[in-house]
């Protein structure tokens, strides 16, 4: 009894925003897989609804640009484009989301359980994340801002994770 007290106290806390950050990861990937299942369950959209969104995406493009804002109006195109192969794909892209999302899952679980291998698999996560669009999707059909804030949010939490890298076995 007093080995296990004494192991205990021998093993330091885990650092709070190590806490933090696999808390907020936890519950981004939880939503993500819910979004996922609900998305497999729904089935890809109809041809009928997909001319419906590309209508009225077209009417919000045309306003942007007669508003003078011709970089989000060309965004908004980029986006019916990115949204049509999506749904031509839709199998294949909702599996490699499910399948990212458990590699991005056990990454944190390992990193809140203390181990560093869980870093590594959640960078692999994070590229995944920003790069599984590209499979499905040509490279000039993707907004840059897309691409921009799929980085910036992956690297904020690779970099918070970093930081904890010195607690984990």
């Amino acid at each position: 009894m007093e080995e296990i007290n004494i192991i205990e106290e021998q093993q330091p806390k885990r650092p709070t925003l190590l806490t933090v950050v696999c808390i907020l990861s936890f519950i981004s990937i939880g939503f993500s897989f819910l979004g996922s299942v609900s998305q497999m369950i729904k089935g890809p959209q109809s041809e009928e609804q997909m001319l419906d969104q590309k209508v009225e995406l077209t009417k919000t493009a045309n306003q942007l640009d007669q508003m003078g804002s011709d970089y989000f109006g060309d965004a908004v195109r980029k986006m019916i484009v990115m949204t049509e192969n999506l749904n031509e794909n839709y199998l294949m892209v909702n599996l490699v989301g499910l399948i990212s999302l458990a590699i991005g899952f056990f990454g944190v679980l390992k990193m809140y359980k203390g181990f560093k291998v869980g870093f590594h698999f959640y960078i692999v996560y994070s590229l995944i994340t920003v790069g599984q669009i590209y499979l499905f999707v040509g490279a000039s059909f993707v907004p840059s801002m897309v691409l921009y804030w799929n980085l910036f949010i992956s690297g904020l939490f690779v970099f918070l994770y970093s930081r904890n890298l010195n607690w984990m076995k």
